[in-house]
């Protein structure tokens, strides 16, 4: 239960005629990063696709290696043989979104016209193209329904975009820690960090990859955007006001110090300043006119997972997903979960989640072949 799959190397989808965004631009071509977990049967039935958050990437579950020290896929305690995705029974697919610096063409690549990475010319992407993106892999794969679309964060806005597209597509849906929009205060959070990149003296409006050091900007903007994954109480419990040895430095500054520093040197600051954007720029409610609109055409099973600790994505917030689609008579599943680990609860505290996404995924009507 608790050891990591060995991964298969993630594949790219190569699209010569390039991939168009919502804002009307084009790149071309355009390659789409992706890895699959376990088998996929016969009738192609048992698929599950997994939308990925802000900063993580198609590698979802298992390691490449036996390497020690290699990390595994950013959703290993949930996905895996006899996990809560157990791929003893489905087939998991997950694709790098569009904007993102892992794999997928973005500001990073170098655009074969010029020979020079996109930069500030990059589109800015939204939600929907996130979704589009993983809708022409599945085409392309020839797979045409999902048993599920699962994910947490900017993922599981990605699962109630694709209720809102792709109603007919999946028979169900798993989203945690998320809702239709970013709530102000998370809005507020994140404009803060990317006026903090935009304003490094090195970004040049984006185009600043002749300079390979990570942008000290990127690294604050880090560190505000991690204040909203934490909750008071884990601050409390694992920093306080203590002290670096005899020094005046605080926990929590030698703590997001650290934290800042590693996200940059993997992250790139065009990625993170667009992705962020397409979080707040998504809008359910403001789209459709309403969520019970938004959510009209939607009919599958739905698993809504928040966490009483997380002020990015307050209960609240998941509720009003509730109460649309309940008014719409669609079969919904709220669980409330207590943690003190705020939002990143979805990426740490397995034990609370397992139980009933696996539970969910055992309910669902009708009956499929597995591998």
């Amino acid at each position: 239960m608790t050891t990591s799959l060995r991964a298969a190397p993630p594949k790219d989808l190569v699209l010569d005629d390039g991939f168009r965004f919502l804002h009307g631009q084009t790149i071309a071509p355009f390659s789409i990063r992706y890895e699959t977990f376990g088998a996929l049967n016969a009738g192609k039935s048992n698929a599950i696709l997994v939308c990925h958050a802000l900063s993580a990437s198609a590698h979802a579950a298992g390691k490449y290696t036996d390497a020690e020290g290699e990390k595994s896929g950013w959703w290993d305690g949930l996905i895996g043989h006899g996990k809560g995705i157990d791929l003893d029974q489905y087939f998991v697919i997950c694709a790098n979104i569009p904007g993102s610096c892992y794999g997928t063409t973005s500001p990073e690549s170098v655009d074969p016209a010029t020979g020079k990475p996109y930069g500030s010319r990059y589109p800015w992407p939204a939600i929907e193209d996130m979704v589009h993106s993983q809708k022409i892999l599945l085409d392309r794969l020839g797979i045409t329904h999902l048993r599920a679309v699962a994910g947490g964060s900017l993922g599981g806005m990605q699962v109630l975009m694709w209720a809102a597209c792709y109603p007919d597509f999946m028979d169900s849906i798993i989203t945690m820690a998320a809702g239709p929009a970013v709530p102000v205060q998370g809005i507020a959070w994140h404009v803060i960090g990317r006026k903090m990149i935009e304003s490094d003296a090195r970004f040049n409006g984006g185009d600043y990859y002749d300079h390979p050091e990570p942008l000290r900007g990127l690294q604050i903007a880090r560190m505000v955007g991690h204040m909203t994954y934490l909750s008071a109480k884990s601050l409390q419990s694992k920093f306080g006001r203590r002290r670096r040895g005899n020094t005046r430095q605080f926990e929590i500054d030698s703590y997001f110090e650290y934290q800042g520093r590693k996200f940059a040197a993997q992250y790139d600051a065009n990625s993170y300043i667009r992705v962020q954007a397409a979080m707040d720029e998504m809008d359910l409610e403001e789209q459709h006119g309403s969520l019970q609109q938004a959510f009209a055409k939607w009919r599958g099973r739905t698993l809504l997972v928040s966490f009483d600790t997380d002020w990015l994505f307050p209960v609240s917030e998941v509720e009003r997903v509730e109460a649309a689609m309940t008014a719409n008579g669609t079969p919904v599943q709220h669980e409330r979960i207590s943690s003190p680990n705020g939002h990143d609860t979805f990426l740490i505290d397995y034990d609370l989640i397992t139980e009933p996404v696996r539970a969910f995924l055992s309910s669902l009507p009708g009956r499929f072949e597995v591998a």
